[in-house]
This record gives structure tokens, C-alpha cells and sequence, in this order.
């Protein structure tokens, strides 16, 4: 999942929305305060949940001229792609005001947050470019942006060139995988 569904998933458990981002960026967990803290271990238990779900094992080994290695980078992108392309069947909410709810809650902590995702929060202040990410174009920018900072982001350019099938190989893992990781969490916050 990218940032997206971990901002669903943030909403839906009711854990800091920054927390739940902190996963896919460098912090020192002991570091953190209890709210961001429960949030980041939250982005962590869902990425390994997702990162072992058969739907995602058999993504990655989808034949395509991108590397194995590197397809879960992307199947998290499609996933978010997917999330918002089936928004209405995940949520009541409207996709604007959810996309809103999630920048005013992200602006809130944006102080507590490492300088990258300071920046990340700034931009979509700037420019509330979330929804965006269920949109072909803004699937590639995503991808661009890992490119940009990344040291073996070139090897995701392959996923840009076939992006279009990608996009169609992500919807039937992310329809099978997406509603058994919202039962999981919720079975995990109801046990404690």
C-alpha cells in the first residue's frame, strides 16, 4: 500500500494520519512520540500483511519486461490507483472531502515529522494532489518521484513503459487483496 490506503487505513482505525505514513520514511521508531508511534507500527504490520498475501506474490510474478524485484514498489502505487478507482465501494465519504480531512490531519503534524515528509505535507498543502494518485498520470509522477530519489530507481522506468498493463494487473490483486486487509485490521484493533 502507498500513501493513500495508508491514509484510508489511518482514517478507518482512527491513528494519526502522519504516523501511518512514517513507515516509508527514515525515523528512528524509539524516537517517536505514543500517536505517531501506534501509527507507524500500523503502516509496518500492514506492509508485511500485504507484502505475504498470495495476491501480491503472484503480482510480483506477473509476466512484464520490469524486474521481479521491484514490482511491489509499483503494486503498492496500483494499489492506491485501484483504492481510488473503487473509492464509493470502500467509502462513504466523498473522495474530496476524505482527500481534505487527510492533508488538514496531515498539516496538524507536520512539525513532529522528518524534513522529507515536512516537504511531502507542504506539496500536497500547495496542491491537494492525492486524489491524482487514481489517475494513469499520476501513477507515473509517483513512480517518477521514487525514480528521482532512489539509487536503483531505473530499474522502475520498465513499469513506466508498460504502465497501462500494469495498471490492469494490479485491479484483481487489489479487489481480492484490499477488503481482506480492512477485515484483518479491523479483527487487529478490536483485539486490543
Amino acid at each position: 500500500m502507498n500513501y493513500f490506503a495508508h491514509l484510508h487505513i489511518a482514517s478507518l482505525t482512527q491513528t494519526s494520519w502522519a504516523g501511518n505514513l512514517l513507515g516509508d520514511f527514515p525515523v528512528q521508531a524509539a524516537d517517536l512520540e505514543a500517536d505517531l508511534l501506534e501509527g507507524w507500527r500500523l503502516h509496518q504490520m500492514v506492509d508485511v500483511w500485504v507484502d505475504d498475501h498470495p495476491a501480491s506474490q503472484n503480482f510480483r510474478a506477473l509476466p512484464r519486461q520490469g524486474r521481479r524485484r521491484f514490482a511491489g514498489i509499483v503494486q503498492d502505487i496500483a494499489m492506491d490507483y485501484w483504492l481510488i478507482r473503487y473509492w464509493t465501494d470502500f467509502s462513504d465519504e466523498a473522495l474530496s472531502d476524505f482527500c481534505q480531512r487527510a492533508v488538514c490531519g496531515l498539516a496538524e503534524d507536520k512539525a513532529r515529522c522528518p524534513t522529507r515528509l515536512q516537504g511531502m505535507i507542504a506539496s500536497l498543502e500547495a496542491s491537494n494532489w492525492l486524489a491524482n494518485l487514481g489517475r494513469q498520470e499520476g501513477v507515473e509522477r509517483a513512480i517518477y518521484s521514487i525514480m528521482r530519489r532512489w539509487r536503483h530507481g531505473h530499474h522502475l522506468q520498465a513499469f513506466v513503459d508498460e504502465l497501462p498493463m500494469v495498471l490492469e494487473q494490479a485491479e484483481q490483486p487489489f479487489l481480492q487483496l484490499y477488503p481482506e486487509l480492512l477485515a484483518f485490521i479491523t479483527a487487529q484493533k478490536k483485539a486490543t
